[in-house]
């Protein structure tokens, strides 16, 4: 990290620069560098209000996109509360057990026998 710059080491520089470039041209230079230093200084306040600026409009995008999202969480808990207590055999997940129809076991005999004959009607192309 670089130090600042001593009181003796500025005059030291001073004096170096008004013997390099004269009496005349060092107050122009000297002019230059704060016109310089004013509009990078300008230059680096507006740069900083674009960025803060960019950043409240990610944010309240970000406050936009929560709303729907919480909206969606709550469904999403009742589910998660149903499965659970549908797992310790509180409630039924479906909600009523089927009277007749077919049984998993059914199903699977049906699969089985549909790999044996790809066509299950028996019709050639």
């Amino acid at each position: 990290m670089p130090s600042m710059l001593q009181g003796g080491e500025i005059i030291i520089i001073a004096l170096l620069a008004l013997v390099v470039l004269g009496p005349k041209r060092l107050p122009q230079l000297a002019r230059k560098i704060g016109n310089w230093t004013t509009e990078l200084r300008a230059a680096a306040r507006e740069i900083s209000r674009g960025l803060e600026a960019e950043a409240a409009d990610l944010k309240a995008v970000g406050k936009e996109l929560k709303a729907p999202l919480e909206e969606l969480k709550q469904p999403l808990k009742d589910i998660k509360r149903d499965i659970k207590s549908a797992s310790q055999g509180d409630v039924d997940p479906t909600g009523t057990k089927p009277v007749s129809g077919p049984t998993p076991e059914d199903a699977m005999t049906e699969m089985e026998e549909m790999e044996g004959n790809p066509d299950p009607h028996g019709e050639d192309d």
